[in-house]
C-alpha cells in the first residue's frame, strides 16, 4: 500500500459512496472498485460490504482505515519536517477559516502572503465557527480563524475587533426598529445570540422579520434597495458602501464588541512557514485595520 492507497480508504470511508468518492479522486469508478479489490487480495481481508444506501465497513476494514490516516497523518508531518529543515519557508499551508472572514478578508491575505513567500502553497476549508474549532482539534489544520469568543486550549491571538451595526439605506431613528422590517441571515449562533440579548435589552416585542436569506451579502443587497435593515458586524461593509450605521452598544452604553482571532498549537511555530504566516496576519491588520 502507499500513499495513494491510503488516501482512497479515507475517502471511500467518509463519502460511504464507491460513486461519490471516485468522482472526489477524480478516478473512474471501475479503476476504484479493482485497486480496493487489490487491497483486499493484498492483505486477504473483506474491507466492506456494498447495501442500498452505500457501503458499510467490515471491521477489519474499520481498523485499516484509522491506519490509512494515522499514515497520512505522518507522511504529513514527515515532508513538513523535511521542508522546515532548509532555510526556505515553503510547504501548504492548511487553513480553516470562518466563512465571513473568508469572503470578505482571505484572498488579499493569502495574496500578500504568497507575494512574500511564493513557495508557499494553501490548504483551505471554509465553514462556521464549530467546524473550524473541529478542524484544528482533530489537526486537520495548522491555524484556525474563528469569530466570537470560543473555548480553545491553545494559543489565541486577537486579529481584529468590530462593531456590531445596524444597516440600513437611510437614515433610521433606533426607537423605530420594532416597526421596521429586518432582513435576516444564516450566520453563526454565537453571533445570532448578540444580536437576540442585545434586542431583548432594548425592546419588548420581537422584530419583524419576513425575509431570512443565506448569508450577509444577500441580506446587504436587500438593505441596499430600501427592503429593510440589517445587523451585522462592520467586516461587511465595503469602501463603496453607502449605507448608514447605527453601532450597538450595551446596557452600559459600551460598544458591542465582536472578535477575530486566529488559533493554533504553539509547537506549530516551529514550522517556518506557519510562524511566518502568524507574524504576517498580525502585521497586516495592523497596517490595515478593518472598519
Amino acid at each position: 500500500m502507499n500513499k495513494k492507497d491510503w488516501q482512497i480508504l479515507k475517502v471511500v470511508h467518509a463519502e460511504k459512496n464507491i460513486t461519490k468518492a471516485a468522482e472526489r479522486l477524480y478516478i473512474s469508478q471501475p479503476t476504484l472498485t479493482y485497486r480496493l479489490q487489490q487491497i483486499e487480495k493484498e492483505l486477504d481481508i473483506k474491507i466492506f460490504h456494498r447495501g442500498r444506501r452505500g457501503v458499510v465497513f467490515t471491521e477489519q476494514g474499520e481498523l485499516l482505515v484509522k491506519y490509512a490516516v494515522n499514515m497520512l497523518r505522518e507522511r504529513q508531518k514527515m515532508e513538513e519536517t523535511l521542508w522546515n529543515s532548509g532555510n526556505e519557508v515553503r510547504g501548504t499551508l492548511r487553513l480553516s477559516v470562518s466563512r465571513t472572514f473568508a469572503f470578505y478578508q482571505l484572498p488579499q491575505i493569502l495574496k500578500s502572503f504568497n507575494e512574500k513567500f511564493p513557495k508557499v502553497e494553501f490548504n483551505v476549508n471554509t465553514g462556521v465557527n464549530i467546524d473550524v474549532l473541529h478542524s484544528i482539534y482533530k489537526q486537520e489544520a495548522h491555524l484556525g480563524i474563528v469569530r466570537g469568543e470560543h473555548s480553545w486550549p491553545g494559543e489565541a491571538v486577537t486579529l481584529t475587533q468590530e462593531n456590531i451595526a445596524i444597516l440600513s439605506s437611510e437614515k433610521i431613528n433606533l426607537k423605530d426598529l420594532p416597526s421596521m422590517r429586518r432582513i435576516s441571515y444564516r450566520t453563526d449562533p454565537t453571533l445570532e445570540m448578540v444580536i437576540d440579548n442585545w434586542w431583548k435589552d432594548n425592546f419588548s416585542t420581537p422584530p419583524i422579520s419576513n425575509m431570512n436569506v443565506d448569508n450577509v451579502e444577500i441580506a446587504k443587497r436587500m438593505v441596499f434597495n430600501g427592503l429593510g435593515y440589517c445587523i451585522a458586524p462592520s467586516i461587511v461593509l465595503e469602501e463603496n458602501d453607502k449605507l448608514h450605521k447605527i453601532f450597538l452598544n450595551d446596557t452600559t452604553g459600551s460598544p458591542i464588541i465582536w472578535n477575530t482571532r486566529i488559533l493554533y498549537q504553539e509547537e506549530l511555530l516551529e514550522l517556518n512557514m506557519v510562524n511566518e504566516f502568524v507574524t504576517f496576519i498580525q502585521e497586516y491588520h495592523q497596517n490595515y485595520p478593518m472598519n
